[in-house]
């Protein structure tokens, strides 16, 4: 799935590779990832090159990428939990045996028809299931089942809309596991605590010592005595 045209790429924050070449973009990707500028779901992978993140998108060009300057765009530890969140693990589509296993509450990943035969991908929340006979074809089961579905994300959000099994993709809730992306965002994170360990040590050699504090007030209390 996310095999759009390279047209259709929303424009983004990009960088221009330097240094080595660009890292080969097979085998497909283990995860996706959440644009900036359009908030749909793709297929992607990750590099780092001359210390930024780089995000390379399924089946589009170089140009395409986007990426992540560890100065610029995170700032913060809030800045790499929010980029973290960005990433998953890629969504299989629903298979047509297995329409019974969802349950109302479910959150799903749907195409959306994004009208000239442009197709996003965007989350939603299942509703309900109208159950229907499935038939055959070629051999192979077909569902049949409607799906009741809530977008939570993309331009139908907060709308309802019915959906067939072939636009259903389900959003797995067990981590991503891709060492590179994890390597770079625990570095980064890791970084903030090592400032914060910094500045905290500055403040303590700053700021007098508990002992210093009475020996000064001491000081203080005697000089006044005297006069």
């Amino acid at each position: 799935r996310h095999s759009h045209s390279a047209s259709e790429m929303p424009n983004s924050q990009k960088r221009k590779a330097t240094g080595a070449p660009a890292p080969r973009r097979c085998p497909p990707p283990r995860m996706e990832y959440r644009a900036r500028s359009d908030e749909a779901w793709y297929g992607a992978r990750v590099v780092v090159q001359d210390g930024w993140l780089r995000v390379m998108f399924e089946n589009f060009p170089e140009d395409a990428d986007e990426w992540y300057n560890p100065g610029a765009d995170l700032s913060s530890p809030g800045d790499v939990d929010a980029l973290r969140a960005r990433f998953r693990r890629a969504c299989p589509a629903l298979d047509d045996a297995h329409c019974g296993d969802l349950r109302p509450g479910d959150q799903l990943c749907l195409a959306c028809d994004m009208h000239g035969g442009e197709i996003k991908y965007y989350d939603a929340v299942l509703e309900a299931v109208e159950k229907a006979p499935h038939g055959t074809v070629d051999g192979e089961e077909r569902c049949a089942c409607r799906f009741t579905v809530c977008w939570t994300e993309g331009p139908r959000r907060g709308c309802s809309d019915k959906v067939g099994v072939e636009v259903v993709y389900c959003v797995l809730e067990s981590p991503i596991q891709d060492p590179v992306l994890t390597e770079f965002l625990d570095d980064v994170r890791n970084r903030f605590g090592d400032d914060q360990e910094e500045a905290t040590a500055v403040s303590q050699q700053a700021a007098p010592s508990g002992e210093e504090e009475i020996a000064l007030v001491s000081s203080l209390t005697s000089h006044e005595l005297l006069e």
